[in-house]
Order: C-alpha cells, then sequence, then structure tokens
C-alpha cells in the first residue's frame, strides 16, 4: 500500500452528481469510470453554496460563505482567513493551482494565497491565436472592446463570434487548463527519463505537493466540441470534454511514476438545473440539482467503496489536510475520514451524516436553506416563505409540507436561525464596470 504524498483536487464547474453518474454508466466518461473503479466514492456530498466563487472559496477554506465573506463572484478573500494552499504549505508541501474563470483570477478572488503557482491566464478561443498574431494583445483588447457590443439586441459582434464558437470570453477551455497543469506538474514531478515505466516516483523530494485544477467547460456548454453534439446535447457534450481531460491528467501522474502516491480528488462545485422547477441554470434555487456534487477520493490506501452519508463541501479541505498531516484550519468543515495509525487497517467510515447549511446568489434572490438525509427546509428571505420536503418520499422536491408538517419545519427552521446567528453582517465589496460586464456574459447579473 503506498503512501499518499500528493493531492491533486480536480474539481468541475456545474457538474451535479445525478447526470455525471448517468454518464458513467453510458460509458460516456471513460476516464473518470477509471478513476472512479477503485474510488472512494461519496454520492451524498452537497455544496455550502450554489455559484462559484462563494463554493470555492467555502472549498478553500472549510468556512461557510457568510464567514469567509465571498457571497457573489468576482469578490476577493480577505487575508484574515487561512487558506488550502497556506495550510499544505505548512506542512512542506509545494502548492500550485490552476483556475479556468476571470472570477477565480487572483486579482479577483485571492485564492492565490498560499500557492507557489496560481496559473490563471486568459484565453479567447480559437480566434485569439489569429489575431494575436496580427495585433498584440493590448490592442486586440483595445480593438475588440471597441466593436464587440456593436449590434441590436443580443445579436451583437461578441455573442456571434461566441455563438460560432470562435472566442470563450471570460474562460479558458479544458485544453489550456490542463496545458498549465502539466506545466505545473513538470515544476514539482519532472518527468522521469524512462517516461511510464511506474517503478518509482520521480518526486524524489520530501515535499510532495498539493494541486488543484478547475474546469468551467461544463459551465459553459455553448462552447461545447460541435464534432459530439449530433449524438449529445450541450452538457453531456461538455463533461465528455473534461473526461478526456481528467484522463490527460492521469497519464501525467503515470508518467511521472507518481500515480500511487498521489490521492486524486475529484468533485463539483455546484450543481446545475436543467429544466427542473421550471428553471436552466444555477445560482437561483436550492433543490438539490444545484447542490448535490460529486466526490471521490482514489488512492490504494483508502477502499473501494461507495458511501451514502451526507457531507459537505467545506469538509473536504479538512480531509485533506488530515490525509497528509498537515495542520488543521480554524473552520466549520471537519474531516470526513482519516487513515489509521496501522497502515493494514482500512479508515473507519462509520460515518455520521452533517447537516448541510447552504446558500442561494444574492443577486439572483436572498435564500438559504437546511437539508438532512430525510428532510429540507428552504427558506426566501425576501418573500418570507418556507419550503419543506422529504426527501425519502420526495426526491423530486414537488410536494412542498410546509404547511402539513408543522412541527418538523419548526424545528427545522430553528436549526436554520441558530445557524444564521453566528454569522455578522457581510461588508459588500464594490466591483468595477469591467467585472460587471464580465459577470454579465457569464449569467450573473439580472
Amino acid at each position: 500500500m503506498s503512501e499518499i504524498r500528493n493531492v491533486l483536487l480536480v474539481s468541475v464547474d456545474c457538474l451535479r452528481e445525478d447526470v455525471f453518474k448517468q454518464g458513467l454508466e453510458e460509458g460516456l466518461f471513460p476516464n473518470c469510470a477509471e478513476l472512479y473503479d477503485d474510488s472512494l466514492d461519496f454520492t451524498e456530498t452537497y455544496t455550502v453554496a450554489n455559484t462559484t466563487d462563494p463554493s470555492l472559496t467555502a472549498f478553500m477554506t472549510a468556512k461557510y460563505p457568510f464567514e469567509h465573506g465571498v457571497v457573489e463572484n468576482g469578490w476577493g478573500l480577505s487575508e484574515e482567513h487561512d487558506t488550502a494552499g497556506e495550510g499544505f504549505q505548512a506542512a512542506g508541501m509545494d502548492t500550485f493551482g490552476v483556475v479556468s474563470v476571470d472570477h477565480l483570477a487572483a486579482d479577483h478572488s485571492k485564492l492565490d494565497r498560499g500557492f507557489d503557482r496560481y496559473e490563471d491566464g486568459q484565453a479567447y478561443g480559437r480566434l485569439y491565436p489569429i489575431l494575436s498574431r496580427i495585433y498584440d494583445t493590448k490592442t486586440f483588447n483595445t480593438v475588440f472592446g471597441a466593436v464587440k457590443n456593436l449590434g441590436i439586441g443580443r445579436y451583437t459582434v461578441k455573442n456571434l463570434l461566441r455563438d460560432l464558437g470562435l472566442i470563450s470570453l471570460h474562460c479558458r477551455s479544458a485544453r489550456a487548463v490542463t496545458d498549465d497543469a502539466i506545466d505545473c506538474l513538470d515544476d514539482v514531478a519532472p518527468p522521469s527519463a524512462s517516461e511510464g515505466d511506474g517503478e518509482h516516483g520521480t518526486n524524489d523530494e520530501e515535499s510532495g505537493f498539493f494541486g488543484w485544477v478547475h474546469y468551467f467547460d461544463v459551465h459553459e456548454p455553448r462552447n461545447a466540441p460541435r464534432d459530439l453534439l449530433d449524438d449529445h446535447d450541450e452538457y453531456t457534450a461538455a463533461m465528455m470534454r473534461v473526461d478526456d481531460h481528467v484522463g490527460e491528467l492521469q497519464a501525467e501522474l503515470e508518467a511521472r511514476g507518481i500515480a500511487d502516491e498521489t490521492l486524486v480528488v475529484f468533485t463539483g462545485d455546484h450543481g446545475e438545473a436543467l429544466g427542473e422547477h421550471g428553471y436552466e441554470g444555477h445560482g437561483r434555487t436550492l433543490y438539490d440539482e444545484e447542490i448535490n456534487v460529486p466526490l471521490a477520493f482514489d488512492h490504494d490506501a483508502l477502499p473501494d467503496e461507495q458511501i451514502e452519508t451526507q457531507v459537505r463541501t467545506i469538509d473536504i479541505l479538512p480531509t485533506l489536510l488530515s490525509l497528509v498531516d498537515a495542520p488543521p484550519l480554524e473552520a466549520a468543515g471537519e474531516p470526513i475520514f482519516g487513515l489509521p495509525e496501522d497502515d493494514t487497517d482500512s479508515p473507519d467510515l462509520d460515518l455520521e451524516d452533517r447537516q448541510l447549511f447552504t446558500m442561494a446568489y444574492p443577486t439572483f434572490g436572498d435564500a438559504v436553506a437546511t437539508r438532512t438525509p430525510d428532510w429540507k427546509l428552504i427558506r426566501d428571505r425576501e418573500e418570507d416563505a418556507e419550503e419543506l420536503y422529504d426527501l425519502e418520499s420526495d426526491p423530486e422536491e414537488l410536494d412542498d409540507l410546509a404547511n402539513d408538517e408543522g412541527a418538523r419545519r419548526d424545528a427545522m427552521a430553528d436549526d436554520l436561525d441558530r445557524w444564521l446567528a453566528e454569522f455578522g453582517e457581510i461588508e459588500r465589496q464594490e466591483i468595477d464596470s469591467d467585472t460587471e460586464e464580465m459577470l454579465a456574459d457569464l449569467g450573473y447579473m439580472e
């Protein structure tokens, strides 16, 4: 049994558990299927926020958004909060992060703290390499900025080029992200002279590494590969493209001889509504399609087992820190499991369910919710209304029992009130006009 010396966290934007698992069963994601074949799979994992920055900042701090303060995209994390990168650095590990959308860039998110390298470079799709040979980057941005909004209504230069798949504004393709991730791996674990022998790791330094790679392609399915759209919808096609790149990362670990000593963690930041409850997208509702995400831990020190215990995305980072004996963070998240001191034993997976508290995107409405394995209470704080669902008998959340289950509703409402009382008022962060335009392009402005 190999020791866990490295951790590679792969997160995918908008990846919901049920649709992803259906794709696995249908053989659409062979590389993820290979990862899941020997993984510890937590099927009941729920995010504490249903949009990117609030959720991923919670990933990187193990804190709820109302505590870390980043409740909207484009906001930045205060230096008072410790981060994942700092935690792994404190354990003497090398660190790198590769992100794929403008509002996760260091200037916006401030999530680069603790990362030796934090790659957030921008690309404009297929059109950019052509035009950048004619104009330097600054000139190209100036010219494009002057003409992008020409047109009538939605029919602008920008939207035309985007719909044709020639540009992917504010986000990077999986290709660009994987290339940066491979470059980072070259820093922390250079390929061996005999690539692929797999006999011993080339990461001979005592440090080990923590790497975070975030793919955005599923968030922007309009950029899905055109060759897949004859047989698949855009959402599935985008997931298939990401699966290709998960396979590339796995191959890179094998080529460096470090696959056996690297824990690969695969998850999503939040889900995506695909027409359920009359809505497509994310950020507006707190039904399970927006908050249930995949979570798998792949390493031979861990059993191949599927766990239905309810856990939260804020528990991922404390788990990873615990597995590499890094100092724990002072945060709401807690390790899901740990490794036994005796290497011959398996982790204790007799786990207790963790009550979820989660929030929607404030720009779209002030909604919060709490979820147990059996029940969910959703509160719209603007409308002063609540919904209650029996998840065992009504997993699709169609039959609101708020008026029929008074005692249950009151008990869960009390839980929600106690949780909200733990936090002070969030100080609003001002964003500039360019950031507003970016968020509008990505669907985050009304």
